[in-house]
């Protein structure tokens, strides 16, 4: 293999209606190839972005819009915004799948299965991508699935990169010590930046904050802002949340108190500095910083993770939350924005329409992907050993640790506590078949079941309908499915009916099946019975919004024959039936509400031993609410 052979640099270069591409990698080669623009991808984008707009359009951006009059005409903006997706990526790919882009796909692909076979490892191929002009910047192309053409499981990495960039990146930091943190906090008109904080702050404790203060003016945030970033001391990552645009003149702006903004250029002398002490790494989790990104990379910061378009207040928290949580895994930048990304494409579609599309990373070429140090056990007893002001507030914690409204704060070190306790004592129950199996629709699955991409948001029923057949084959008793079939599917056409096929002849063999529901202050709203899925006289339906990290029980104040979560409701639907012998059957003819009947024969019969009693008196004690427990390890 030549040297670097696994590194690749893609220029897409638009002129007129002609795009250039060009390929470069390893000792000097190079791959060429010509294609026409098809105008009408313009067009696309255009009404993607318009209906995003749309459907986020709100005070709580982290950009400033422009009003454009009064709406007179109502419009589906969520329906529009899923149908313009679809349209786009469908023909985005359609474009970048041409006859002449095969020799640059296959060198990219064969490289990567290359170094799979010759380094044995799970080492990724870069694609380094640059973009002119900005327009052709604008589109997805993190969602360009090279691989997948030539079956390859390798993992390629597309990573955009400025088309200028006139300093070389710094190496990496050997400061010792913590991890620094500066985190700046805009402009906060319309906005919440409380998550932000509380995401930051979990990951880095000793991070600094700096911002617009109500008795500040405009000329001491400024001041406030610069000192921070040429602080001598330095810093590893540079955070900024609230409104920022784009301004090709001025390296991109940031909003940094109400009607006051401060442009990348005006603070570049300061970064360039703070880059020199070890700042490599800046995340701005907020609107528009194609302009942002191409200046910090070409000041020589080595990656930067922006947002292209408009951002949503609560999509900008959700995806910070996600990507801070990989990097505390250790994964590197680039994975954990991957992750984020996908997150917020399979969990969040239908909340979040079209956003998983929205964040990118910009890296220099020259950079090594940022990743949080692991410490060795004496730099972690060295990092442990609290100075005097830590060990107050130690002493502190413990004390408050007593009172439950406390315990909220130190969850995350009750937890570590409790796995490196039962590791120690070797509590660890013995490996066994679990009583439940968590099916996962992965990426795998996906694509051998040959699903296109418009066929996965909203998820294509007729596959649901598959694996509920697949579950009905095993004989499994209680399926719980986490979707929520609010609406008729348009495509396939037929997936409302095969799914409806499916449940039907699973409920015939006496499948109790738990649809998915979404808990509103006064009611769970989840499939709609008129699209012929199922009906609530032969199917149960539970809640699937809680909290991750603990036992969600039904309300004390709310009977659970009005909402009940879906991990109780199976839990107590499959221990019933290990404990009851005349629960009533799911079955197509029955007449009257399933979860109604089950919940009063249940109570009737008042059961005294057993589990299920433990599962009846659901109010918590002493006002605490059952952990998920962690400490465990996966496999058991």
């Amino acid at each position: 293999m030549k040297l670097h052979s696994h590194l690749f640099n893609l220029k897409v270069q638009k002129i007129e209606q002609i795009c250039l591409f060009e390929l470069s990698w390893g000792q000097g080669q190079r791959l060429t190839a010509q294609v026409n623009y098809p105008t009408f991808l313009t067009g696309l984008y255009e009404k993607w972005r318009r209906a995003y707009l749309g459907f986020y359009r709100s005070e709580q951006m982290r950009g400033r819009t422009v009003g454009g009059g009064v709406a007179t005409i109502a419009i589906d903006w969520h329906a529009e915004l899923v149908e313009a997706e679809t349209k786009l990526m469908i023909e985005f790919h359609r474009w970048l799948r041409s006859a002449e882009l095969y020799e640059i796909r296959a060198a990219i692909a064969s490289s990567s299965q290359e170094l799979a076979i010759v380094t044995g490892t799970t080492e990724a191929v870069q694609v380094f991508l640059t973009c002119a002009p900005i327009d052709l910047d604008r589109f997805p192309w993190e969602a360009w699935e090279i691989g997948t053409e030539f079956a390859t499981s390798a993992a390629i990495q597309i990573i955009r990169a400025p088309l200028n960039i006139g300093n070389e990146t710094a190496p990496s930091s050997k400061r010792q010590g913590r991890t620094r943190i500066l985190a700046i906090l805009g402009d906060d008109t319309g906005l919440n930046f409380e998550a932000d904080r509380q995401a930051v702050s979990s990951l880095f404790p000793g991070v600094k904050f700096v911002g617009w203060q109500p008795e500040q003016t405009p000329s001491q945030v400024i001041a406030e802002i610069s000192d921070a970033i040429a602080d001598p001391l330095g810093w590893d990552v540079l955070f900024f949340a609230g409104h920022s645009n784009e301004s090709e003149m001025t390296g991109g702006e940031l909003g940094i108190a109400p009607g006051v903004s401060i442009s990348i250029n005006e603070i570049a002398p300061q970064l360039s500095a703070a880059r020199k002490r070890g700042l490599n790494v800046a995340i701005f989790n907020s609107c528009s910083g194609l302009n942002i990104a191409d200046t910090l990379v070409d000041l020589g910061f080595g990656q930067v993770v922006v947002m292209r378009e408009p951002i949503h207040n609560r999509v900008a928290q959700e995806f910070l939350v996600r990507f801070l949580h990989s990097l505390a895994k250790h994964l590197d930048i680039y994975e954990s924005v991957m992750e984020a990304r996908q997150y917020l494409r399979m969990e969040k579609s239908h909340t979040y329409p079209s956003s998983y599309l929205v964040p990118s990373l910009f890296c220099h070429p020259g950079a090594k992907l940022y990743r949080i140090p692991i410490f060795g056990w004496k730099q972690r007893l060295r990092r442990s050993i609290p100075n005097q002001i830590e060990a107050i507030a130690l002493a502190a914690t413990l004390t408050l640790s007593l009172l439950p409204p406390v315990q909220d704060l130190l969850l995350d070190a009750r937890m570590f506590t409790q796995a490196v306790y039962r590791n120690f004592t070797a509590q660890i129950p013995s490996e066994s078949a679990p009583p439940v199996a968590l099916v996962e629709i992965d990426t795998e699955s996906l694509y051998r079941a040959k699903l296109p991409n418009s066929q996965l948001h909203p998820i294509n029923r007729s596959y649901i309908g598959k694996l509920v057949d697949g579950t009905r084959k095993l004989n499994a008793s209680v399926v719980g499915l986490d979707f929520i079939f609010d609406t008729p599917q348009k495509d396939p056409a037929s997936g409302d009916k095969d799914l409806g096929m499916a449940v039907r002849r699973a409920v015939d063999r006496n499948m109790w099946l738990v649809f998915g529901a979404v808990l509103e202050p006064h009611r769970e709203v989840g499939t709609n019975e008129a699209i012929g899925i199922n009906k609530w006289n032969w199917t149960l339906q539970g809640y699937v919004n809680a909290d991750p990290y603990r036992v969600e029980l039904p309300s004390e104040t709310r009977d659970c024959r009005q909402a009940c979560p879906i991990s109780y409701l199976m839990s107590l639907v499959q221990t019933a039936k290990e404990e009851i012998t005349e629960l009533p059957k799911p079955q197509t003819n029955r007449v009257t509400n399933l979860r109604a009947h089950l919940l009063d024969v249940i109570k009737q019969k008042n059961p005294k031993t057993g589990n299920l009693p433990a599962l009846l008196p659901v109010r918590s004690p002493f006002g605490l609410q059952p952990l998920v427990d962690f400490s465990l390890p996966p496999n058991r």
